[in-house]
Parts: structure tokens; C-alpha cells; sequence
């Protein structure tokens, strides 16, 4: 077990096993797995309408959840090489990434980065070279997943927004599906639809919807204290 305020700057300093964010995201993985038996469903991306929804903390927050519960070894990608976040979120160097293994300057293993969690690699964005279309529509994007298959159980794919570019609908065939993210009581509903019309007509599998944020925006029945269930931890602490 990693120590917290060992890393005070990066998600493991506040990323809770027993938050109301990690229980729903168990569930939410368990209940994918659970509706499709019959795939071996492992390559998941995560994306948006547009940008500030989330879905890079999401992505995270995912990748760690999985590998811990499923103790299965997982690895988080940077795959939104346009406004790259995962290695600000891990405090992470940015370089040696994700674009040196699509140009052929690095061999993917010597890329994964380590994390406090045994279970859980990295894969930085990487230093951009040369525009990022024309890495999506190399060949190398394919033989980059048929090669990361054999070291990874599950793989989360933080990736480009689905409106602005086209990056995660060309993305999409190499993967099992799309978790999609929207924040409560920002994301229009019409910036919402135009995003899943975007994502119907290119065929993308859309696995489920995320709602971000939605402390004062849900009604109070959805909070977690509602139910009156609070990690006995908490209430020993604090002497009930």
C-alpha cells in the first residue's frame, strides 16, 4: 500500500478507495464485464464532448480503481496528444511517451512508467514531432495495440474530445468500446447529442455514460451520505 503524503501532488494523494467516485466506478466496470462474458473486453477509452468535462481525472481515476480491485496488471495511456494531462495528474515527465513508440524511436517497454501501485503503468504522452494525424492514420497505430496486449490485462485510453477532432472516432476500432463523459450542469444537451451523433455514425461502442461533478446538481437522494452508509473507518475517527 502506497503512503499518500508521500505524493502530495499528484491523484494519490486524494484518491480514496472508499469514496463514492472509486465504489461507482467498481461497479461500473464489473457490470461491463458482466453484461458482455463472452469478450475479452480490455481496451477501454474515455473521452468527451469537449474539453473541461473530466475525462482525463476520469481516465485515472478508472485505470487506478481497476487495478486495484481487479488486481490485474492495467496501463493508463495518454492517447490526447493535443492537450496531454496525464502526466500533470501523475506528476509525471511527459517525455519518453506514447509518440516515441508510434515513430519507432523507442521500443514500448522501455516507456511504461512505474506508479506506487504495483499493478499500474503509465504511458506519457510523449514529446510530438510531427502533427498527430498523421499518427492516427499510420499504420503503427494498430500494431502499437497488438503489441501492448501481450504485456496488459486492461488498458484505459485517455483520449481527444469527440467534437473537436476526430481522434477518438479513429481510435475506436482498435478498442472495445467508449466510456463517455459529460459534467452535470455544464455540458449542453445539444453539444451532448452532437457528440453522440458523431460517435453513432462512426460505429464507436459505446459502453455507458459517466456523469461528472454532480455535487449540487443531482438531487440529494443520489449523495452518498444519503443512505446513512459511511465507511466504518470515518466513524470509528471520529468516535461514533
Amino acid at each position: 500500500m502506497y503512503k499518500k503524503n508521500s505524493i502530495p501532488s499528484t491523484i494519490f494523494s486524494y484518491y480514496d478507495d472508499e469514496s463514492p467516485e472509486s465504489i461507482e466506478f467498481r461497479r461500473m466496470f464489473s457490470k461491463v464485464r458482466n453484461l458482455n462474458p463472452d469478450q475479452a473486453m480490455k481496451k477501454f477509452i474515455i473521452s468527451s464532448s469537449t474539453v473541461g468535462e473530466g475525462k482525463s481525472t476520469t481516465a485515472s481515476y478508472l485505470a487506478i480503481t481497476i487495478s486495484k480491485y481487479r488486481q490485474t496488471s492495467t496501463l493508463l495511456i495518454d492517447f490526447d496528444l493535443r492537450k496531454p494531462k496525464i502526466h500533470q495528474i501523475f506528476g509525471m515527465d511527459p517525455n519518453n511517451g506514447l509518440t516515441d513508440i508510434l515513430e519507432r524511436a523507442k521500443p514500448a517497454k522501455t516507456c511504461f512508467k512505474e506508479t506506487p501501485i504495483p499493478n499500474l503503468k503509465v504511458l506519457t504522452s510523449g514529446k510530438l514531432h510531427q502533427s498527430p494525424s498523421e499518427l492516427f492514420n499510420s499504420n503503427r497505430i494498430n500494431d502499437f495495440f497488438k503489441e501492448i496486449c501481450f504485456y496488459f490485462d486492461t488498458i484505459i485510453i485517455d483520449s481527444a474530445p469527440v467534437i473537436p477532432v476526430s481522434d477518438s472516432l479513429l481510435l475506436s476500432p482498435e478498442t472495445d468500446g467508449m466510456f463517455f463523459v459529460v459534467r452535470a450542469g455544464k455540458t449542453p444537451r445539444d453539444v451532448a447529442r452532437r457528440a453522440r451523433d458523431l460517435m453513432n455514425d462512426a460505429g464507436v461502442n459505446i459502453l455507458g455514460v459517466i456523469i461528472n461533478d454532480v455535487e449540487g446538481v443531482l438531487p440529494y437522494y443520489y449523495n452518498h451520505d444519503y443512505y446513512g452508509y459511511r465507511y466504518y473507518g470515518n466513524e470509528r475517527n471520529s468516535g461514533k
